[in-house]
């Protein structure tokens, strides 16, 4: 099965008629904390895009990078008994990218997807362009209208160390 990337990250910006700038780095962006160093910002302002199963069906959740996704209000918004983060071989098979480079759009099939309203507290967010070192600059808006994403809270702060 190919590995999707950077590329059908563009393409799907070009079918959009968008001229998305990507960010490269050196350094990995694979998780929100080494993204936000990267790139200079809040960790908040890094956009997780994490797959899960809710009974078994695949949900992307976009959440602020300086939270965590309440498993219990996944649950009970999309009425499934059971919900579980999805390992990295269910993540590639259903998305097409790799664990720390999934972006919120341009997957291999269809994903219903939620957006946390968290990420509306800042101007400018960045999710990941398909790989593990690369991210593309937009808003909340933007992100919402490209994703068709429904709009939840499903945050809650990350546990402090």
């Amino acid at each position: 099965m190919e590995t999707f990337g950077e590329e059908q990250v563009r393409q799907f910006f070009s079918s959009m008629g968008l001229d998305k700038r990507i960010e490269s780095f050196a350094a990995s962006t694979e998780n929100s904390f080494l993204a936000a160093q990267a790139l200079g910002v809040q960790q908040g302002q890094i956009v997780k895009s994490v797959l899960f199963l809710a009974d078994q069906q695949p949900v992307l959740v976009l959440m602020s990078g300086d939270m965590n996704v309440h498993s219990k209000k996944l649950k009970n918004l999309t009425g499934a008994r059971k919900v579980r983060i999805a390992d990295s071989e269910t993540v590639a098979a259903v998305t097409g990218y790799g664990v720390g480079g999934v972006p919120p759009l341009a997957h291999r099939q269809l994903i219903p997807t939620f957006i946390d309203a968290s990420l509306k507290r800042f101007a400018e967010i960045y999710p990941a362009a398909g790989t593990a070192n690369n991210m593309f600059p937009t808003n909340f808006e933007e992100l919402h209208r490209l994703t068709k994403a429904h709009i939840v809270d499903v945050a809650m702060p990350k546990k402090k160390p």
